[in-house]
């Protein structure tokens, strides 16, 4: 076995990254999620130790997704064929991550819970401010769907005129 130097291994590393990223739908969810749920832990201001927290929690599941699909990938090159016993490593994975995930969510929600109480408490008592915030999510969403959908459109354009 040939010794790959530093700068190869980072390079091979990055590259399995953000190919993970641009071709698993679910670690784009994820990573989705959990940047909104990262925006809004900035935005009210929780201190640095939970917000280190929320961070790790969702990595967490990133990363295991990562380690999902690796597993997922070796077990379809050993076992092409359906095998009981690799749709159970499979399956418990798959498992793996959603456990994950629901810790994620579940450290999120505690973290948050009382900021956010407090947010919409003051939000509630000033009704403008809050028809504002509600418009300001509605477009913001419309806006981010209509990127995402140009986006997805233009990729398979892309993809149906290379085959």
């Amino acid at each position: 076995m040939t010794k790959v130097g530093f700068k190869d291994s980072a390079i091979y590393a990055t590259r399995g990254l953000f190919g993970a990223i641009s071709t698993e739908r679910n670690i784009k969810i994820q990573l989705f999620i959990g940047a909104i749920i990262i925006f809004i832990s900035v935005l009210l201001g929780i201190s640095k130790v939970y917000l280190i927290t929320i961070i790790i929690v969702i990595f967490l599941v990133v990363i295991l997704e990562m380690f999902n699909r690796g597993f997922e990938k070796l077990i379809d090159l050993i076992s092409p064929e359906y095998n009981k016993e690799a749709r159970k490593i499979k399956d418990t994975m798959a498992g793996v991550v959603l456990a994950t995930f629901a810790l994620a969510m579940i450290v999120s929600l505690l973290v948050l819970y009382q900021p956010l109480m407090t947010f919409f408490k003051i939000i509630s008592e000033h009704t403008t401010s809050l028809t504002i915030m509600i418009a300001d999510i509605f477009l913001s969403s419309i806006i981010l769907l209509s990127y995402y959908i140009k986006k997805v459109n233009h990729t398979n354009r892309i993809n149906q005129k290379a085959s």
